[in-house]
């Protein structure tokens, strides 16, 4: 897999930014990152200067003064949108939908957009496909997927090319087409740098059990590599058992409570977000000593982590790209309509939540997804700056 350069000044201007947005549903709480490198997701990824704290601080006031805002974007084109979602059966996916939503209604009173129209796949490959398929027959400018597969929308993305459709595929991806624009979760360093956090506090030593997303989907395949790529560093770590959680803590507690019967003791859960709770639930209510697990940044697990903090000292970890990808998406999309240049491939960065981030984020709703929330100038220094070149997944045709 090719890998991406990300300098320490990125990394500086985006623990900047996020240090100063908005926590979705936790008034002025922040969430760190580990930044967008595919090469990086090291304890370096994280230091900063003074200079380039500066140097970050004036990019962002550069950007904004050169008319960067949501206002200023052209409000006579009349863009129509379509947005088909891989399915909402997870916080972080209804978390990503509603902010669609708000973005796409701001741009529709502010007359960026005419319209937009908003699809669920709910996991099935042939619906996102017509779904796809009935956005360009409506007409629409620009196409947004959360893909439901590597491969399998490759025929209708081809279709909105030839129709003129821009086509952006985000979080679930990559995909395999070339015919269209892609913002990516680097899932192998992401959950590498987690795996291998949790491996360094447990000394290297230990049983683990993995907890996948939804098989098939690329960001599952990604993840899993991450996990398992760690894990391979550290030769007296086993895997001891795998099940698929599919991203939400009902179905992984009951997957993990179905096979911890027949496992040895378990000291580490690697899972891929979205299961962190279920997987502490699962072992709470079999009456065993709850192992390390990471989490994936949703309030239910950062809540239980905080008392289990208080009661017992339980130490852990916790990241994910957050959901407001969905917005940028949308910004991406209206840049790319207006003939702004955009590099083909970008990543979205991780916001990381460290024990010592942890009391920032008291009163977050359990159905909450920590989440650094940007802007248009955001997204034009640290998406559309990005190395295409460099960012291009290896799956791509």
């Amino acid at each position: 897999m090719k890998r991406r350069k990300v300098t320490g000044l990125l990394a500086a201007a985006l623990a900047i930014v996020m240090s100063s947005s908005a926590l979705a549903g936790c008034g002025e709480k922040e969430a760190a990152s580990t930044g967008t490198s595919a090469q990086s997701a090291s304890k370096e990824a994280t230091k900063e200067t003074s200079a380039e704290n500066d140097a970050a601080e004036k990019k962002t006031e550069t950007a904004s003064a050169d008319g960067d805002t949501l206002e200023d974007l052209d409000k006579d084109q009349g863009y129509v949108i379509g947005f088909t979602d891989n399915y909402d059966g997870n916080t972080l996916h209804q978390q990503q939908e509603r902010y669609f939503q708000e973005l796409a209604d701001q741009m529709k009173e502010l007359g960026i957009i005419s319209d937009y129209t908003m699809t669920v796949a709910n996991k099935d490959v042939a619906t996102q496909v017509s779904q796809i398929e009935n956005f360009i027959m409506m007409g629409c400018d620009a196409i947004i997927v959360d893909p439901t597969s590597a491969t399998g929308l490759d025929g209708a993305i081809e279709e909105a090319k030839a129709a003129g459709i821009e086509v952006i595929v985000f979080n679930d991806g990559p995909v395999s087409s070339s015919d269209c624009y892609q913002l990516n979760v680097d899932c192998v360093t992401n959950f590498g740098y987690l795996t291998e956090w949790c491996c360094e506090k447990l000394g290297g030593k230990g049983n683990v059990l993995v907890v996948r997303g939804i098989a098939g989907t690329a960001y599952d395949d990604l993840a899993y590599q991450g996990i398992t790529e760690a894990l391979a560093k550290y030769p007296d770590m086993n895997i001891v058992g795998e099940v698929y959680g599919e991203w939400t803590s009902t179905t992984t507690q009951t997957q993990i409570s179905a096979i911890l019967p027949s496992l040895p003791k378990v000291d580490l859960v690697c899972g891929e977000s979205g299961d962190a709770y279920g997987a502490a639930m699962a072992f709470e209510s079999a009456g065993l000593e709850i192992p390390l697990i990471y989490g994936g940044n949703r309030g239910e697990f950062l809540n239980w982590w905080m008392k289990a903090s208080e009661e017992d000292g339980y130490e852990t970890i916790s990241g994910v790209a957050t959901p407001w990808f969905s917005a940028a998406a949308l910004y991406l999309a209206i840049d790319i309509l207006d003939g702004k240049e955009v590099p083909q491939y970008m990543y979205y960065p991780m916001d990381l939540i460290t024990q010592d981030d942890l009391h920032k984020f008291e009163g977050i709703d359990n159905s909450e997804v920590a989440t650094s929330e940007h802007d248009l100038a955001w997204v034009r220094s640290e998406l559309e700056t990005q190395d295409e070149v460099a960012n291009k997944p290896d799956l791509v045709k």
